[in-house]
């Protein structure tokens, strides 16, 4: 590694590999940690596939602690993960925490102490079709807190152009600006099975606006503005040209797989109730959405 720093990737999908091929870019030689094993690491971007000498790990007990954590698996997916996080997270680790949500830390408080912990804003258009191969649409963006630790992190990423890692001093309102869109798009398109632009159908429209504001109130009370016409606008960016895209919840019940409802629409009703908040089409919407991944009886 060009400076010493160790870093471990858990959970090598779509923004793991990523992540990691961006990390290689900066000269890092980060370990991947893996369930389904694979020989090398590859991400095709700007039209160039690169491949990457990253150790592919499988077994927890061949890692040790490292300075740095990047967390990449999905919120629900960290119970899975908790054998490595055991091993590769000591005293002195820091746990970056890439996923969607807002209670990034809270969700490792049994690893990692809440001021060892970089909540982070994903924005990366990717995907992967198969263990170690990445497809990286275009460059991707990841917001983090304007702190010591953000700082930090975003200094792991200079020096390469795929993914810009940004310190943002209004984390809160960019965290629940993003929870917005996640929650109500993935909600809606995962129940409905149908990409983003079914938020904007006629419909569906009073129930998107609903659950937006609801998602909003609570955001307020947690500290986060935003802009008067942010409701209008979060739906109406639907209609563009993302409207075609399919939401990874949705995804992932399109192909029978357990979904990320919990960190998108659970933690809202979680938090709502805490400030004394109702939420009652949110509810209602993860009442539908645990029924659907309940296992079969």
């Amino acid at each position: 590694m060009s400076d010493g720093v160790s870093i471990a990737v858990v959970g090598v999908g779509a923004i793991g590999g990523a992540m990691a091929a961006a990390l290689g870019d900066a000269g890092h030689n980060p370990a991947l940690c893996v369930r389904t094993p694979f020989q090398h690491l590859s991400r095709h971007f700007d039209g160039e596939t690169r491949e990457y000498a990253h150790r592919v790990y499988t077994r927890p007990g061949d890692v040790s602690h490292v300075d740095w954590v990047l967390l990449c698996t999905k919120a629900h997916q960290i119970d899975g993960a908790a054998h490595w996080l055991r091993r590769l997270i000591g005293p002195d680790s820091r746990v970056g925490v890439m996923q969607n949500g807002v209670d990034h830390a809270a969700r490792v408080s049994a690893y990692a102490a809440a001021e060892r912990v970089v909540p982070c804003i994903i924005f990366l258009p990717a995907n992967s079709d198969e263990p170690g191969f990445v497809e990286q649409a275009r460059a991707g963006s990841v917001q983090v807190p304007e702190c010591r630790a953000g700082r930090a992190l975003a200094d792991l990423f200079a020096g390469q152009s795929a993914v810009t890692v940004a310190p943002t001093a209004d984390f809160v309102s960019a965290v629940w600006s993003k929870l917005v869109s996640n929650a109500v798009g993935g909600a809606i398109c995962a129940l409905a099975l149908e990409p983003l632009s079914a938020v904007a159908a006629t419909q569906v429209r009073g129930l998107s606006t609903g659950l937006i504001e609801e998602i909003m109130c609570v955001g307020r009370a947690e500290g986060a503005s935003f802009p008067e016409d942010f409701a209008e606008k979060t739906i109406e960016k639907f209609r563009g040209p993302i409207g075609g895209h399919w939401t990874s919840i949705a995804a992932d019940r399109r192909d029978g797989r357990p979904m990320e409802w919990q960190a998108r629409n659970a933690v809202v009703g979680q938090i709502g109730r805490r400030h004394g908040i109702q939420t009652p089409l949110n509810d209602a919407l993860t009442a539908l959405l645990a029924l659907i991944d309940a296992p079969s009886k």
